[in-house]
């Protein structure tokens, strides 16, 4: 086994000082988003982590670009079909996670999560670019390909 006890970074670029804090929090996470977007060094300030809660109590996260923001709270857009979609369903509530490694920032909020109107997420299906379109429409999400001539079919 490898030791990685050494292995570590000293952060130190910023403090989250109590006079920093904003009455709503999303003004804060504006800031550090508008911040990271101009970094030349974080291509997808939108990634972030979402963690949903599966059947069996385990926690399980995968990593989804944030879309939109609002003073109400985050949109990202998901398979319905998909093992997270149904997660979602199922309980409502997920976990969001931003890291910005060359900002030595992250932040983790959790959230009671709701679908937007239909008319948004149409607007969004049909502004992701053809093969994505395509892609999304013949991929049985969460499922098993048995091989590629199966979604060469469908297509």
């Amino acid at each position: 086994m490898e030791n990685l006890h050494d292995r570590r970074k000293v952060y130190e670029k910023h403090q989250l000082l109590e006079n920093q804090l904003k009455e709503n929090p999303i003004e804060l996470f504006r800031d550090w988003f508008l911040e990271a977007e101009e970094h030349p060094n974080i291509s997808e300030a939108n990634a972030m982590a979402i963690s949903t809660l599966e059947d069996d109590g385990c926690p399980r996260t995968r990593m989804v670009l944030l879309k939109g923001f609002t003073w109400e709270g985050f949109i990202f857009y998901t398979n319905y079909e998909s093992r997270k979609g149904k997660s979602i369903e199922k309980n409502g509530t997920v976990c969001l996670h931003f890291f910005w490694p060359p900002l030595e920032r992250q932040i983790t909020i959790k959230a009671n999560i709701e679908r937007v109107a239909e008319n948004l997420s149409d607007g969004y299906f049909a502004s992701r670019p053809r093969g994505s379109q395509l892609g999304a429409v013949v991929s049985p999400q969460s499922c098993v390909v048995p091989n590629p001539e199966f979604l060469e079919k469908k297509l």
